[in-house]
């Protein structure tokens, strides 16, 4: 089985609901791939990913959240949702997303993470 991305535009923000399996690392650069194109042609720096329902997942979350398209120094903001169980594993991802220029917060409930990203914009305003 593959993948399936669902955007949502609104305001400044994209938000990314991928569903499937992330079966290899060539399928997790696709979908990161896919999200950075929308996100640019939307032209939307606020970006909700929702992989929740994206199984085996795990271990690919680098190259999911992190492709090359993503430039150094943006100012895209990432809020990522995923299950609480994964937690452990974004601690690395955000303090690497920081050191390539953007920031990048997990969350396991999707109410805090759009908190999260309305902060960032109502700062930038």
């Amino acid at each position: 089985m593959g993948y399936r991305i669902e955007f949502a535009v609104g305001d400044d923000l994209l938000r990314a609901v991928v569903t499937g399996r992330a079966s290899s690392g060539s399928t997790a650069s696709w979908i990161g791939k896919d999200i950075a194109d929308q996100a640019k042609r939307a032209a939307r720096k606020l970006l909700l990913v929702d992989l929740r329902r994206l199984g085996n997942r795990i271990g690919l979350l680098g190259t999911i959240l992190m492709p090359g398209g993503w430039r150094r120094d943006t100012d895209y903001r990432v809020a990522v949702v995923d299950v609480a169980e994964n937690d452990p594993h974004y601690v690395f991802l955000e303090l690497a997303a920081r050191s390539r220029g953007y920031d990048l917060r997990y969350f396991d409930n999707a109410a805090a993470a759009l908190a999260w990203l309305q902060e960032r914009r109502d700062r930038a305003a």
